[in-house]
């Protein structure tokens, strides 16, 4: 019950429309303005103290500007999200991220971010998140749609957290597998 008035407060800010705008222009084909907002709304989530969410959409931004070929951007925004997926209590998120974003780099031709971030966070990962980063997509069969927030739903574009379950690439809620 504490939660409901940050929910409602959350539920009409001008945050909520950017970032459907960012999923609506991404799943339209047009990956650099959706990760231009996704930004936009990772660094208004830093600045009013809601760190958790700001890594999220900080790597929802950086496979948005991958998609993009924008590897500076990618690379950037994939440094932020894990240096905050580490710093406050996402530590289970950030092999995942980190395996998704580095095999996403390497099939878009950004061979040189990707090493980037080996070098840099590889080490403190493990030996589990770099399994992941050259495992294969598995090959159970997600809905056609997020039940969340409707946006459409790849088995190869999504971030996988386990065999059974993937993260909405628009709203970040972890979806199960059918059947």
């Amino acid at each position: 019950m504490a939660f409901r008035p940050l929910r409602r407060a959350l539920a009409r800010s001008p945050l909520v429309d950017t970032l459907g705008q960012a999923h609506r222009l991404y799943a339209g084909g047009q990956p650099r303005e959706a990760a231009l907002l996704l930004a936009q709304v990772a660094q208004a989530m830093e600045n009013a103290a809601h760190p958790r969410r700001a890594a999220n959409l900080h790597a929802q931004a950086a496979h948005a500007f991958a998609d993009a070929g924008e590897e500076q951007a990618a690379l950037a925004h994939a440094r932020t999200a894990l240096r905050q997926f580490l710093q406050f209590g996402l530590a289970a998120r950030a092999p995942v991220f980190y395996a998704n974003i580095t095999r996403k780099l390497r099939a878009k031709g950004m061979a040189a971010a990707a090493g980037t971030l080996e070098g840099e966070f590889g080490p403190a990962l493990g030996a589990s998140a770099r399994r992941m980063a050259t495992g294969a997509v598995p090959a159970a069969r997600l809905p056609g749609k997020c039940p969340q927030c409707g946006g459409p739903l790849r088995s190869d574009e999504v971030d996988w957290v386990d065999a059974q379950s993937a993260e909405c690439p628009y709203c970040g809620s972890v979806v199960h597998t059918e059947g």
